[in-house]
């Protein structure tokens, strides 16, 4: 049976991928002659130069597959799915985006493609006629940007989402600010524009004086069939009482089905039951500053505060690249970003390996250790904390691992960085990370587990 050409190539699990040379059969249609001069090879192709953008030209991104087909690749699935990266067919021209977005990609001169840039199940598709001669051109970036809307009958993929709407983390106005719904104009989200774009589930606090928005998230939780047609749901922090409903056994299956099928989860701070009740062994929650923590109690546990502002780091090369390429306030070298993250919450005191699923060809259970994206101090205030406290040890604040076909990524602090809301100009780092996290939560996967 062929394998879909939506599955894309190289991108390794939760890592990415640097850039490749360029593919591709470049061996018919009007090639040059190749014949050296001094030992050196003539150019054969059109080497078409570019960058990849991400939604709303916001950001460029980096490990983008850049593709030049004969045909149009098939739809990108609606549902959850396990995709295993394959390769692409030999007279696919490829390559990924370097950590600023670019890349170069040489095609046969004068022939019809279909120009694809993807990252997961972002992408986009568009005829494109390749320059008639051989040499070097730009690609304007109406190709190269990552749209902010599905329309797959014009080309256009984002991933199905479902935001579960809480009391305090406002995703919400971060999405907006790519164009997945509408600003409006005050740096969040206008309510009523997500409608088409991403459905939202109400976890907000009866009488905490938010407004409630979304159906009631039981209807999500509560309906394995319903989960599967969202290809990541994103679970803001709330209220900690309002994730009692994970001490239900339904629910914690529900959750591990959906990730063991493919889908991806995004959950922050007071969300954590989200991540430890189905997975309690890849994270150990404590709170060194109160004596410790009981894990897995409702309606408090390890959900506690003050909240902190933190100096971080990132010992993962390629985020660290990208950090680097496209965030001023960004510091160090790469393998290792250092930046500060606003509004931690929660802590980890360490994570610990566990199970992600059989090995489909031996039957043998698989165990993985998480990955940590990013990690910092426990940087208490002065007036929270004694003087004695800890504050130079580094921690886990961001953590992934993989599940099945499917993967869960959780973190410490609130994405949009305040208590209150995202309602400032442009993209604090963590912001940042999250998009930069959530894409490659979407990537492919070399080993896929059951």
């Amino acid at each position: 049976m062929r394998a879909p050409v939506w599955l894309t190539t190289c991108l390794v699990l939760l890592s990415g991928c640097g850039p490749t040379t360029t593919g591709g059969d470049l061996t018919d249609g009007g090639a040059a002659d190749d014949a050296s001069v001094d030992g050196v090879a003539p150019p054969t192709g059109a080497r078409l130069h570019g960058q990849v953008w991400g939604p709303g030209h916001q950001f460029p991104v980096a490990g983008a597959l850049v593709a030049a087909y004969r045909a149009r690749p098939d739809d990108i699935p609606e549902t959850i799915y396990c995709e295993e990266c394959v390769e692409l067919p030999p007279d696919v021209a490829r390559t990924t985006s370097g950590p600023d977005g670019s890349f170069q990609l040489e095609v046969l001169p004068g022939q019809i493609y279909f120009l694809a840039v993807q990252k997961g199940q972002f992408r986009r598709v568009r005829e494109y006629a390749a320059p008639t001669d051989v040499g070097d051109y730009s690609v304007e970036e109406q190709y190269t940007t990552l749209p902010s809307r599905k329309d797959q009958t014009a080309g256009d993929m984002i991933p199905n989402i479902a935001l579960v709407f809480g009391d305090y983390d406002a995703i919400q106005d971060l999405l907006a600010k790519v164009g997945i719904g509408q600003d409006d104009g005050a740096y969040g989200l206008q309510w009523g524009s997500e409608a088409g774009v991403f459905d939202v589930y109400d976890n907000s606090m009866p009488g905490s004086g938010v407004e409630h928005h979304g159906e009631p998230l039981a209807s999500l939780l509560g309906n394995p069939a319903r989960m599967a047609g969202y290809h990541l749901i994103l679970f803001a922090c709330s209220y900690n009482a309002n994730f009692d409903f994970m001490a239900n056994a339904t629910a914690q299956a529900n959750v591990r089905d959906y990730v063991r099928g493919g889908g991806k989860l995004y959950v922050s701070d007071y969300a954590y039951p989200v991540v430890e009740m189905p997975w309690p062994e890849f994270i150990w929650f404590t709170d060194e500053l109160h004596g410790g923590c009981v894990e897995n109690r409702f309606p408090d546990g390890c959900n506690h505060g003050p909240p902190f502002e933190a100096p971080s780091r990132s010992l993962d090369g390629n985020l660290s690249a990208w950090l680097l390429a496209v965030d001023s306030s960004v510091s160090g070298t790469s393998p290792t970003a250092t930046f500060r993250t606003k509004e931690n919450w929660d802590t980890i005191g360490s994570v610990a390996a566990g199970f992600v699923g059989v090995d489909p060809v031996s039957g043998a259970d698989v165990t993985q250790d998480p990955k940590v994206w990013v990690e910092g101090t426990w940087n208490y205030a002065a007036e929270d904390a004694p003087p004695e406290f800890d504050r130079s040890t580094y921690h886990p604040f961001t953590v992934s691992w993989p599940f099945g076909c499917g993967r869960v990524l959780y973190t410490t602090y609130h994405t949009v960085g305040t208590t209150t809301g995202a309602r400032h100009p442009g993209f604090l780092t963590q912001e940042l990370i999250l998009w930069y996290l959530v894409m490659e939560l979407q990537v492919c996967q070399h080993d896929v587990l059951l």
